[in-house]
């Protein structure tokens, strides 16, 4: 969505990509409001659709936005070079 915002109204792109890392307290978060977790159930599905996002981003960001990818994950970073 904000991709496509800033090709819409013509503004510079920055976006801090980041891989959460409170998995156990969002979830315990979410039980005690009775919400649905916002967090994946497993790494696997944590990585991909992060990994997922990232190269989203990088398909369809202009030279003029900036992307930082925040991440510890080596695979997630070579794909990001």
């Amino acid at each position: 969505m904000e991709v496509s915002a800033s090709k819409a109204f013509g503004f510079n792109l920055g976006i801090k990509l980041i891989r959460g890392a409170y998995m156990n307290e969002e979830r315990q978060i979410a039980a005690e409001k009775g919400i649905e977790s916002p967090v994946w159930e497993n790494i696997e599905d944590t990585h991909a659709c992060y990994n997922a996002s990232m190269e989203y981003i990088i398909r369809n960001i202009r030279d003029t936005d900036m992307l930082f990818v925040a991440s510890h994950n080596i695979d997630t970073c070579n794909q990001a070079m």
